[in-house]
């Protein structure tokens, strides 16, 4: 299970303190363990690292990792400029998310143009799995951006 808390320090700051970032404290909450689903306190239990692609960054980050005590089943949380999933930042997946659905032409030319252009490297496969996975959580993406923006015209049907 993977929890997103915000980084108000910004992503430098938290790539320079790495580890000794001052990550928010073990929760209190439900395990999302169906056969234990007790209220637990978490222990921390550790880090891993992921890779994580952006403009201002392209390398490996730190998360957090927390255990229920009861029956070891682990969270994670990740910092707020990460999809979880995804290695690459929020803003080029929307990107090329967007120019793919509204291309003119192949996926290849459209990939090809995107990465010329911003200097990235993409495959067609990568953004094939792209599109299936915000296909996929269309309606997720639907509800976040209803409790974000109040007033949001969205359409009702998903693709």
């Amino acid at each position: 299970m993977q929890y997103i808390f915000n980084v108000h320090e910004g992503i430098y700051e938290y790539i320079k303190l790495g580890r000794n970032y001052p990550f928010t404290p073990p929760p209190t909450k439900r395990c999302h363990n169906a056969k234990c689903n007790k209220l637990v306190s978490f222990r921390k239990h550790g880090f891993y690292e992921r890779y994580y692609y952006s403009k201002e960054y392209k390398g490996k980050i730190v998360i957090r990792r927390y255990i229920c005590p009861l029956c070891g089943c682990t969270i994670s949380y990740i910092p707020n400029f990460c999809l979880p999933g995804f290695i690459n930042a929020v803003n080029h997946i929307f990107e090329y998310i967007y120019n793919l659905f509204y291309r003119k032409g192949s996926i290849n030319s459209v990939i090809n143009q995107l990465n010329l252009k911003k200097q990235r490297t993409v495959f067609k496969e990568n953004s094939i799995l792209l599109q299936k996975k915000f296909i996929k959580n269309l309606s997720t993406i639907q509800n976040g951006l209803r409790q974000i923006i109040h007033k949001v015209k969205l359409p009702d049907e998903t693709l």
